[in-house]
């Protein structure tokens, strides 16, 4: 299957770079890609298949050294801090659907004059903050690895082993390796110790990149939210300073417990009759029925019929222009951070 190359814009554009990097480490994330899909496939399970391989070789060690309580320490250690990784590269392939609707919901791309200059000045500091968080994670990635690699060369390459004949621990020498592992060749030495410590770096490097890539990525979307928090809380000022220089109806408050119904001019709730006592009260010179619970308390869908100077029931004096200008802001408002609310 061939996909032609696309212009992604909004968030997808924004996480890019974190995203070619997640499918130059293997994960099983297809969509953003140009060229065959098939091939990007068959890299991904391969990158999977070698990653399950060594962990299972880690394992392997873990199972087969559990008599000393110091080996057994240290290679549980070893097997936690791997299944973190290799947990999140699973969930991942698993979940690669969700991510993908979730990254639909948050690439908006649209803005409103009013608001363009803010929602600009937000996204290049959410952009810049997600770009310094790539780069710092990335470099913190690598030279974790070679220095994983580098303390190898440091100290004995033994392990202890406890003789269950005479309950005395003796060191025995094990491959120079950075992660001890279970291996059925013998890594001692040779084209297969060569192998065995290529083998590692390799498994080393993808596993910490794949999760860490992984973090990075919710990590922007949550620098995202924020950002758009402050974006929301700029344009608030404007948007109430407007809404509060329209001479709306306000209906009374009371109007919320009562109502008319379709068919009928008169009020749900009446004053029972009952013999008079000078504890009640007739309440009914109280409210003017029609202007407290009327009918006109239902705000229409469409816009105000006015002339093009603004007058004939437009108690604003907005022009057409103008009052599609304020509606528009308003479904910009809600459209852009309905996601953030959910």
């Amino acid at each position: 299957m061939q996909v032609q190359p696309t212009k992604y814009v909004g968030l997808v554009a924004d996480l890019m770079p974190n995203i070619r990097l997640m499918q130059a480490s293997g994960h099983f994330l297809f969509r953003y890609v140009t060229g065959p899909i098939l091939i990007r496939k068959v890299y991904s399970w391969w990158t999977l298949i070698m990653v399950l391989m060594q962990f299972f070789a880690i394992l392997g060690n873990l199972a087969s050294n559990a008599d000393d309580v110091n080996e057994l320490t240290a290679n549980t250690i070893t097997t936690l801090f791997f299944t973190h990784s290799v947990t999140k590269f699973i969930y991942f392939a698993v979940n690669s659907e969700n991510f993908y609707r979730t990254l639909g919901i948050w690439n908006q791309t649209n803005s409103h004059p009013l608001f363009a200059e803010s929602d600009a000045r937000y996204h290049s500091i959410a952009l810049a903050k997600m770009r310094k968080l790539l780069v710092l994670v990335m470099a913190t990635t690598v030279l974790s690895v070679v220095a994983w690699v580098t303390i190898t060369f440091f100290g004995e390459s033994v392990k202890n082993v406890l003789d269950k004949e005479t309950n005395e621990t003796y060191t025995v020498e094990i491959p120079r390796l950075p992660i001890k592992s279970w291996y059925p060749w013998n890594a001692m030495s040779g084209p297969a110790y060569i192998f065995s410590f290529i083998y590692q770096i390799y498994f080393l490097l993808f596993s910490m990149v794949q999760s860490n890539l992984a973090d990075v990525m919710f990590c922007s979307w949550l620098l995202l939210a924020c950002e758009q928090l402050q974006h929301l809380k700029g344009i608030m000022r404007p948007l109430m300073e407007l809404s509060a220089s329209l001479d709306t109806y306000r209906p009374n408050s009371a109007a919320l417990f009562r109502a008319i119904s379709a068919g009928s001019k008169s009020e749900l709730i009446i004053n029972e009759e009952k013999d008079p006592d000078v504890k009640d009260f007739d309440l009914s010179g109280i409210y003017s029925s029609k202007a407290d619970w009327g009918a006109q308390f239902r705000a229409p869908s469409t816009l105000q019929t006015f002339d093009e100077n603004g007058r004939n029931g437009n108690p604003n004096g907005l022009t057409r222009k103008q009052e599609m200008m304020v509606r528009s802001a308003i479904k910009y408002w809600v459209e852009r951070h309905k996601h953030v609310v959910r």
